[in-house]
């Protein structure tokens, strides 16, 4: 029995009861206390369960073995145990607190309150039990209750150097650096060796810029090299978790040049490396440390993450795979190795990796995700729907960073991905001496306004295609356009077509991003828009340093960003209405019709083609829908193969990514009752044949809980009906926002039930059909949605509505722009979100 443990068994024995009425009972009771307090925890269980043979009910008993079976780590039995002791004993308040301690060792956050509420009510001058309390709501994220808590046990108690270090850090935390530096400063007197409170002084110091008053502390006290070399390393580190990435790096190399032969010197040099950017430097000095320490499964797995990054996907493969043979327990290892077969579409390596990774590290809610996102994008749809939920019940309980594109096809809620995305940018985001404090004021009589666009999709990718003529069309006299790129040379015609539209393109695939930042900067960009946001190989970093006066998060990313630098979301009144403005830290801007442009310059192929080239039956009604197969569930198909039962010799036509996915969705309409001939599956081809073949399909059937995007573009453009549901997010409100802006409104609906309803009524009523068809080819020629001057306009004029609450030094507030350019300000209150 260690130590801790001898002094819990002292304070329980103390706490039971003096008076026990039967002797028999009494003697066993006193015998069982003995061996806990010798450790003796198999004596202690059997004497304690003779008390409960002869008094079943017995509080102190019940809650020792509670505290037996916490010992071993039986923590279920452990609460069965103390909650049996506590509904003997409804004010036995040491229990209650042992049963808060336990529930919170089992992160069941809730009922661990709940039970040290109790405690805390029974007695309420115990500073240890508001101590717990505070801890407990810490966990949770309730900062504030939390600090009430800790206040409360220090008002009882004042030397408690660790309840004084955690106040600190929740009072850095809320940005009070004053308060923290004084509890930071009484932790360390009562206690110079505690770790969280020298940890605190370390964070205090890199944020605040003492930096070079610590260098020379290190260098006047510490005695050895060694020992200095610690020292740097010690506050690198935390300047690194501060993102104060050069200054880390000087630290870095003291140590290294103190103590050469330390390999973790090496790996710290080389993760403040990749903060900066500089991702060869990293890999020399990660390769320096594993030279050192050949041994270390960490480094090469670092090696391979790093490698994956720069694309240079083999040798990532071989330094994960040599991670996992010097550590085959190192979970994020076969995670990064999952992700990697998932990029080249190699999902069934992909799917063991992602296995192993869960038999490593089964809670890890990131793994989870991203798994149930692999078996969504290849339609293994077995049990995947519980393990969603699953995952969405603890991301909400707890403080879990998720990257916000995994919820985009979940069932998420809106506030689920505000959580997301808020927890996401931390991670990133740089502190404020690192920002740009001011920029340049530039404009004057005849200037034009400057906007930066940053991507690296100007090629030939969704987002390109459909922004290419709005990129064309802007006023030049009004407007100076500027591209910052980060995009692969495919030298195709789109590609062509953007570099052409620029004013001025700087490639950035190179830089790193400070430096783009301090480019940007320099270039006096009055706004700045980001095309990517949450998407593959986005480069939010660099907005974090906030380079432009005005950072705008547009078309890339279907939600919120949650970030503070980033100020405004364009958008529209289908997928974000003003009253959905608590979900966006952005201020939300509505375009008239739908925020998504479009290029009427895409031309549809006029190559012969006949329904046979593509597999499809000559007379049977096509039911189609290209969403990419991560947007298709199983809900959907519960929708969708009723349809095939009832409209005699129907097929879906569906674009799927690889023969898995096409085998799943066979399985899955067997499992309906359908044949699976009944499903055909299209290829992908050049952009002008995918259009033209839209013709050979009846009626596109959108998906939910996330819409077909820029593929209901497609379809529409290729004149085929799409009919959607609206739904919750961003995400699931596109098509409606696109149907809306051609003026097919007849074609959303509002549920599932609706939407089969309407799918099997258009499927059956040819004439319907034809005249929706019909209406679309006019529509095509008439509504907003195909007018990409008017829909360029009307982006100028939110762009210039910025501009002018910029200049009137107002913060960013929402705001709608109406056909005849004058905004119309949300006048009802607004509920903005915390950032």
């Amino acid at each position: 029995m260690n130590r801790r443990e001898r002094r819990r068994a002292e304070a329980v024995s103390r706490a039971a009861p003096q008076s026990v009425q039967n002797s028999d009972v009494a003697r066993q009771y006193q015998d069982a206390v003995q061996f806990l307090k010798a450790g003796r925890l198999d004596e202690s269980e059997i004497a304690h369960r003779r008390v409960l043979a002869l008094s079943p009910k017995h509080p102190p008993s019940l809650h020792h073995l509670g505290l037996i079976a916490f010992q071993r780590r039986n923590l279920e039995s452990a609460v069965e145990f103390v909650r049996q002791s506590v509904a003997a004993k409804p004010d036995y308040h040491e229990a209650w607190l042992n049963l808060a301690i336990i529930l919170g060792e089992l992160s069941r956050s809730k009922e661990a309150i709940e039970a040290c509420r109790e405690c805390v009510a029974l007695q309420p001058k115990n500073a240890n039990a508001h101590a717990v309390l505070g801890n407990l709501l810490r966990v949770a994220n309730n900062d504030a209750e939390a600090m009430t808590a800790y206040l409360n046990a220090l008002d009882l108690k004042p030397d408690q150097p660790i309840v004084l270090a955690r106040l600190g850090e929740l009072r850095l935390k809320s940005s009070d650096i004053e308060s923290a530096k004084v509890y930071c400063k009484r932790a360390l007197a009562l206690d110079p060796e505690l770790k969280e409170a020298k940890n605190l002084d370390l964070r205090l110091s890199a944020m605040l810029g003492l930096a070079g008053t610590r260098i020379a502390d290190i260098e006047a006290q510490a005695g050895s090299a060694a020992e200095r070399a610690r020292k740097f390393d010690h506050l690198a580190t935390h300047l690194r978790e501060n993102r104060r990435f050069e200054e880390a790096a000087d630290l870095c190399r003291r140590a290294i040049v103190a103590d050469p032969g330390v390999a973790d010197y090496h790996f710290n040099l080389a993760l403040t490396y990749e903060g900066l950017g500089y991702r060869h430097d990293a890999l020399a000095s990660y390769k320096a440390g594993l030279a050192i320490d050949p041994d270390r499964a960490e480094g090469y797995a670092c090696v391979g993450m790093l490698l994956s990054g720069m694309n240079m996907h083999t040798g990532a493969v071989q330094a994960l795979e040599h991670a996992i043979k010097l550590n085959p327990k190192l979970a994020y290892a076969y995670y990064n190795l999952a992700i990697i077969h998932k990029l080249r579409e190699n999902y069934d390596e992909a799917r063991a990796a992602f296995q192993k990774c869960l038999e490593c590290a089964p809670d890890e809610i990131v793994n989870r995700f991203e798994y149930v996102n692999l078996r969504r994008l290849i339609c293994d749809w077995n049990g995947v729907d519980d393990e969603e939920r699953a995952c969405l019940e603890i991301f909400r309980a707890k403080d879990a960073c998720v990257a916000p594109f995994q919820l985009i096809a979940l069932r998420a809620s809106p506030a689920d991905q505000l959580k997301a995305a808020q927890s996401y940018t931390r991670t990133f985001d740089v502190p404020p001496p690192s920002r740009f404090s001011s920029h340049r004021s530039r404009l004057g009589a005849g200037q034009r306004i400057r906007i930066g666009f940053l991507s690296c999709d100007f090629f030939e990718h969704a987002t390109a295609m459909l922004f290419a003529e709005v990129l064309e069309r802007l006023d030049r006299d009004r407007f100076e356009i500027f591209g910052y790129c980060h995009s692969p040379e495919d030298n195709s015609a789109t590609r062509q077509r953007l570099l052409r539209a620029f004013e001025h393109l700087k490639k950035i695939g190179t830089m790193r991003n400070r430096d783009v930042a301090q480019s940007i900067h320099d270039d006096a960009i009055d706004i700045l828009v980001d095309l990517k946001g949450y998407t593959r190989d986005a480069r939010s970093e660099i907005f974090a340093y906030r380079p432009a006066p005005i950072q705008v998060n547009y078309l890339g990313y279907p939600g919120t960003m949650g970030a503070s630098f980033i100020d405004y979301i364009i958008a529209d009144a289908m997928v974000a209405p003003m009253d959905a403005q608590e979900f966006y830290t952005e201020r939300i801007v509505h375009l008239p019709h739908s925020y998504q442009p479009n290029d009427c310059q895409r031309q549809i192929s006029d190559a012969p083609m006949s329904r046979a080239d593509f597999g499809l039956p000559e007379d049977a009604f096509v039911f189609c829908s290209f969403n990419n197969s991560y947007k298709l569930n199983a809900t959907m198909f519960d929708v969708w193969m009723p349809l095939l039962q009832q409209v005699p010799g129907s097929v879906l036509w569906l674009l799927v990514p690889n023969t898995t996915c096409a085998e799943n969705l066979r399985r899955e309409a067997e499992a309906r009752g359908v044949d699976p001939a009944r499903l055909v599956f299209a290829k992908r081809m050049p952009i002008a044949e995918h259009l033209a073949r839209h013709r050979f399909a009846d009626l596109f059937l959108d998906a939910l809980p996330c819409n077909a995007h820029t593929t209901t573009t497609d379809a529409l453009w290729g004149g085929l009906p799409v009919l959607t549901c609206l739904g919750d997010t961003f995400a699931g409100r596109v098509a409606a926002s696109l149907l809306s802006a051609i003026e097919l409104p007849e074609l959303i609906t509002t549920n599932l039930a609706d939407y089969s309803r309407l799918a099997m009524e258009l499927a059956q009523d040819k004439p319907k059909l034809e005249a929706i068809r019909n209406k679309l080819a006019i529509k095509k020629q008439s509504a907003p949605l195909f007018d990409p001057e008017r829909y360029t306009r009307n982006l100028e004029t939110s762009f210039e509505t910025m501009l002018e609450i910029k200049r009137a030094g107002d913060a960013p507030r929402p705001f709608a722009v109406s056909e005849d350019k004058a905004m119309q300000i949300a006048s009802s209150p607004i509920k903005i979100p915390a950032e």
